[in-house]
């Protein structure tokens, strides 16, 4: 039985771009993915996950990873009058599931419509297998951890990358005072890309607001 582990990395973040793994991988072989140690990858260091995604990688049958853009994922909200980001991601699970075609597939669920996310799955799905979606699913299946670490490592390069173009703006999430900083600036210069930033985030409109109440 081959099965599959799904997980995201960047969702909420207001910089930078959104990353979704997929990790196939033999039954036989999730006890390697234990014995490596993979759990939650917000709970690994930069560096430990760096070298998980190397033996992750030689464990499994097949990785995924794709990668969306800020100005996608920025289209892609209710707020740019697109269907939003659930549907949005629903649809790279479907094609990551597509291309990977397991037996079973574990995705670690984003939205609280349960029958809803799943339904778009489903939809967007030519692949039939048996669908696993719970909610803190990276904590819970080694093969999901495995897909977490995956996409946040591609993150993190991707991170580091952007930085050297942009300056360091912190990690790219909007509780992050360093990320906020920098947009406030950025803001102030009139600097904003829409390539890295996403504009329909509720930070940009809040710091928007406070630079205008500075004049």
């Amino acid at each position: 039985m081959r099965i599959c582990g799904i997980d995201e990395a960047g969702r909420g973040a207001v910089i930078g771009p959104m990353v979704v793994a997929g990790v196939l991988v033999a039954q036989s072989r999730v006890g390697e993915l234990v014995e490596l140690g993979v759990r939650d990858s917000k709970e690994l260091t930069p560096g430990i996950r760096a070298e998980l995604s190397k033996l992750i990688k030689e464990i499994a049958e097949r990785v995924e990873i794709m990668v969306v853009d800020a100005r996608i994922v920025d289209e892609s909200t209710r707020r740019s009058g697109a269907g939003g980001i659930n549907e949005l991601e629903a649809k790279i699970i479907a094609k990551l599931i597509d291309r990977l075609k397991p037996d079973a597939a574990y995705v670690d669920l984003p939205s609280t419509k349960y029958h809803d996310f799943r339904a778009m799955i489903e939809c967007h799905t030519g692949h039939k297998c048996s669908l696993i979606l719970e909610h803190k699913a990276d904590r819970k299946y080694p093969v999901v951890s495995a897909a977490s670490i995956i996409a946040k490592h591609e993150r993190d390069m991707l991170i580091e990358r952007l930085k050297a173009e942009l300056g360091d703006f912190g990690s790219g999430y909007p509780s992050d005072p360093k990320t906020r900083s920098f947009l406030l600036q950025a803001l102030r210069r009139g600097e904003v890309q829409r390539d890295h930033i996403r504009l329909t985030w509720r930070t940009i409109s809040k710091l928007a607001q406070r630079r205008l109440d500075e004049f």
